[in-house]
């Protein structure tokens, strides 16, 4: 039994956000625990986006011992949203999520995505392209939105 779960601990350091588990043994009894950290987990670093047909893809460096994944949307009123809670350090939208102009990224321990970690700097789902007009004379005159890009 205790060569199984040792194989077991071995193959799943592997993964993506994987709990590392820590095995205690006292006399007979064997338990598993997770390990959490007690500082703050990094910022998740190279945050990238792949852009889809209809949707996203975004892309974030893996966090040693991080459980899981926080992604929080910033909404039209300038409010950060979960959007989704990950085991993967990846998420696709699509479609795209309705309101959302910004994505940033959390690490969690596997208790608690509650203050856990430091978060990823922000990434623009969407640029706005703004044209300035001006004048012979070089002044602005009028701004006018030519969509997203």
């Amino acid at each position: 039994m205790k060569k199984i779960l040792m194989l077991m601990l071995l193959f799943t350091g592997t993964l993506k956000a994987g709990t590392t588990w820590i095995p205690i043994s006292n006399g007979g009894n064997f338990i598993i625990i997770p390990f959490i950290p007690s500082e703050k987990y990094n910022q998740p670093s190279n945050v990238t986006l792949v852009k889809l047909s209809n949707g996203v893809t975004i892309t974030w460096n893996d966090i040693q011992h991080a459980s899981k994944y926080r992604v929080e949307g910033l909404d039209s009123n300038g409010n950060w949203v979960l959007l989704r809670e990950v085991d993967s350090n990846s998420v696709t939208f699509s479609p795209l999520p309705v309101g959302i102009s910004s994505i940033r990224i959390m690490a969690c321990s596997y208790t608690s995505c509650n203050n856990s970690g430091l978060w990823s700097n922000s990434v623009a789902l969407k640029k706005q392209i703004i044209f300035i007009h001006t004048d012979l004379l070089g002044s602005p005159v009028v701004e006018t939105q030519g969509g997203e890009k």
